[in-house]
């Protein structure tokens, strides 16, 4: 057990580095799109925040354990709502501006009727439905698009800088500028880091899964949702906490709809998924229950303290009905 201990904090090490070094060298591609691509900037940040789910889960999904694999993904936007937005506003409230709501918030809440729908209908996300999920991917693509050509100069030159910022809060060093010499090599070797972390933390999640007769979509709900998202949370944080509160709620969002769409999809791809019926009855509603919850915060303009505390609660509540049931 101890080992598994040691490779559990060795992989999540892995990934928290890695997820640094890919980000750290994305920086200067941020900056050289400037004003002309906001929308690959704002589609680049997606990635590498959900980069590190998307490996978990598909290493679960490739070996066999789907529930781990869903889990993983159903459970981080759980996570990414109830636990990094819920302390974000808990530690200090956070505003939203209108064209958050309006192109990203809308189209979460659409994308997790989509995927609930998708799953509860035959009780599985087959090949067929994850085709449909990167399929719906490309409307919100182009919603950004046709926004961003809207936009003027001085709006596209304040997206894209907070663009380089957020890349920057996920960066090692905290908001701080750094210098990269040579991104090429530095995304590599965080790309390396990623792949071994997530291969280590999985082995670990199959290894509770096994010994301890842990169902595996719980194992993916708890450890397998919260460890690779650790790099979020402490982005989240450090934004807050120098008023760039704005950040937690777009980046989040941004995050959770590609996890819906490209991540699942993907996943469904490559090995169709089955859901159970625990999940039909308690995941799948607490995942819409929080979503909902959390967009009718998000039209008020503000996630207040309040607000935060709820969605914090709603998380554990979630986590202790898992338990309950399964």
């Amino acid at each position: 057990m101890i080992i598994e201990i040691v490779l559990a904090i060795v992989g999540l090490y892995l990934i928290l580095k890695g997820s640094e070094w890919v980000t750290d060298a994305s920086i200067p591609l941020a900056r050289h799109l400037n004003t002309t691509y906001v929308a690959v900037g704002l589609v680049l940040v997606s990635v590498l925040l959900s980069l590190p789910e998307l490996l978990v889960s598909l290493s679960a999904t490739f070996r066999g354990y789907n529930g781990i694999g869903v889990g993983v993904i159903l459970g981080s936007i759980i996570v990414n709502i109830g636990l990094i937005i819920g302390i974000s506003a808990i530690i200090h409230p956070l505003k939203i501006p209108r064209h958050v709501i309006t192109r990203d918030a809308v189209f979460m809440v659409i994308a997790t009727i989509v995927v609930s729908l998708l799953a509860l209908g035959d009780m599985q996300v087959s090949r067929r439905d994850g085709i449909i999920l990167l399929l719906l991917y490309i409307p919100y693509l182009i919603n950004i698009y046709e926004q961003e050509k809207e936009l003027a100069i001085t709006e596209r030159r304040k997206e894209s800088d907070r663009i380089a910022r957020t890349l920057q809060f996920i960066g090692k060093v905290g908001g701080a500028e750094i210098v990269v010499h040579n991104p090429i090599w530095i995304f590599i070797g965080g790309m390396l880091m990623l792949l071994v972390g997530s291969e280590l933390f999985t082995n670990v999640l199959i290894m509770l899964a096994n010994n301890f007769a842990i169902p595996e979509l719980l194992i993916g709900l708890t450890l397998g949702a919260l460890g690779p998202s650790i790099p979020n949370l402490a982005a989240a944080l450090q934004a807050v906490k120098r008023e760039y509160d704005e950040l937690a709620v777009s980046e989040t969002i941004g995050s959770n709809i590609f996890t819906l769409m490209i991540t699942l999809g993907i996943v469904a791809i490559a090995n169709p998924l089955t859901i159970d019926n625990t999940t039909a009855i308690v995941t799948a509603p607490a995942l819409l229950i929080v979503t909902l919850v959390f967009f009718g915060f998000v039209l008020t303009g503000r996630v207040s303290r309040r607000a935060g505390l709820v969605l914090f609660i709603l998380y554990i509540l979630t986590i202790v009905a898992e338990i309950m049931f399964r």
